[in-house]
């Protein structure tokens, strides 16, 4: 396991490697909480989860919203079939984290 050093170098590499595409950004700061959470887990020492989730909210701070990210929108599944083909692909997805 990782050391907390190594945890925020990390952390910080991978979010020099977005540049400033949008789409990136918000793909590092939601893999950086769930990083954060899984080597946090079962951890009593809650300064150093803190200290991390500052970290990531810094760094992602000066990052503007579009209006169109503030927007949520709901993904229809209207069959079966979509739900087959969905499914494996946001489990893939957030599994790699």
């Amino acid at each position: 396991m990782i050391n907390e050093y190594d945890f925020y170098m990390n952390l910080y590499d991978d979010f020099i490697k977005t540049r400033d595409k949008e789409k990136e950004k918000i793909l590092w700061k939601a893999r950086s909480i769930i990083k954060l959470m899984k080597f946090t887990k079962g951890n009593e020492e809650g300064d150093f989860c803190e200290n991390a989730l500052r970290m990531i909210m810094l760094l992602f701070k000066n990052y503007i919203f579009t209006p169109y990210e503030l927007n949520s929108y709901e993904l229809e599944i209207n069959s079966n079939q979509e739900r087959e083909i969905i499914i494996p692909i946001l489990k893939n997805e957030f599994e790699n984290f």
